[in-house]
């Protein structure tokens, strides 16, 4: 009956996710049973399962809010990466526009500004 089960899925451990900051979480563990210790509870006393339980679930609550910060500061980075790159695509297309529609405007940007006789003036840059 229960290998029947089992095979159906019933029961069964389908996957096992990988644990993370192990050495950490072990390590609270044991603080939390020589706080016990210290105290002069017996193990039996204590109920340890529960309280192994409670430790690890405090650890999983951590773990989660942590990679819920990292997440959000990825998708913070992304917008503002986005918004930035959409920043400088619009102002070089209100340059090109500007080129277009100012005679001017384009021989004031595709010139250099030199000083003569204490006067500014305009040459045009080298092509390269």
């Amino acid at each position: 009956m229960v290998v029947g089960l089992a095979k159906r899925g019933w029961g069964a451990i389908k996957s096992v996710k990988p644990a993370k900051r192990l050495t950490e979480r072990r390590k609270n563990t044991e603080d939390l049973f020589k706080i016990r210790h210290k105290h002069g509870l017996d193990p039996v006393k204590a109920n340890i399962q529960t309280s192994v339980k409670k430790t690890s679930a405090v650890n999983d609550k951590f773990d989660k809010a942590q990679k819920s910060r990292k997440d959000y500061n990825k998708n913070l980075k992304k917008k503002a990466l986005g918004g930035a790159s959409a920043g400088v695509v619009g102002a070089v297309g209100a340059h090109e526009v500007a080129k277009r529609k100012w005679p001017k405007y384009k021989k004031t940007m595709e010139s250099k500004v030199v000083i003569k006789d204490g006067k500014l003036g305009l040459r045009p840059k080298k092509k390269k």
